[in-house]
């Protein structure tokens, strides 16, 4: 800038950081199949209320192992309970909560896997993730609006997605090693 005394690197500066920040709003602003912050937060906060609501009451113990799951008000309850009483007063205390539209309860009667097993489900989960990032089946598809979450090797997929999305995603996941099962609990848009 003739006149100035700022270095000509720097002059750039203002325009370059008007430009990262009209880019990070625009990335902010949720299309019609993402969620927006408002909904990402109430479905954590469903997530934890149906959590602190399950384990207070007197059936439900440590010696169950269920996995919470909230996309769009719908709750994914997945994993081990001790009883067919117990799979069932989950879905109750879950359809509950407040905000909650639909309950999907995919527990199995029978003792809680080990440690070894919870471990297996994990890196079954990183991996799906990892591989879908890597391996991206939907051109221009923001991986960000699917959730990843393994029981038992099963993955669950949720998500708002098309059908065609969704199958692409869940043929992805389907062949990874370890997946023994792929259960789509998406959010159709189509």
């Amino acid at each position: 800038m003739p006149g100035s005394n700022i270095p000509p690197r720097l002059a750039v500066l203002p325009a370059a950081a008007v430009a990262v920040l009209a880019l990070t709003l625009a990335a902010c602003t949720p299309s019609s199949k993402q969620r927006s912050t408002g909904t990402v937060i109430d479905d954590q906060t469903i997530e934890v209320k149906v959590f602190d609501a399950l384990y207070d009451t007197a059936e439900i113990s440590n010696a169950d192992h269920i996995k919470i799951e909230v996309h769009n008000g719908t709750v994914l309850l997945a994993g081990e309970t001790q009883s067919e009483s117990n799979r069932a007063l989950a879905t109750r205390v879950a359809q509950n909560e407040r905000g909650v539209r639909h309950v999907v309860n995919e527990l199995a009667v029978m003792p809680a896997v080990g440690l070894g097993d919870r471990m297996d489900n994990s890196y079954i989960s990183t991996k799906a993730n990892s591989v879908l990032t890597a391996k991206n089946p939907v051109e221009g598809f923001d991986l960000t609006r699917i959730k990843v979450l393994t029981a038992r090797r099963t993955v669950y997929l949720m998500g708002t997605v098309t059908r065609e999305e969704g199958d692409k995603v869940a043929e992805v996941v389907r062949n990874i090693g370890g997946v023994e099962k792929v259960v789509k609990v998406f959010d159709y848009v189509d």
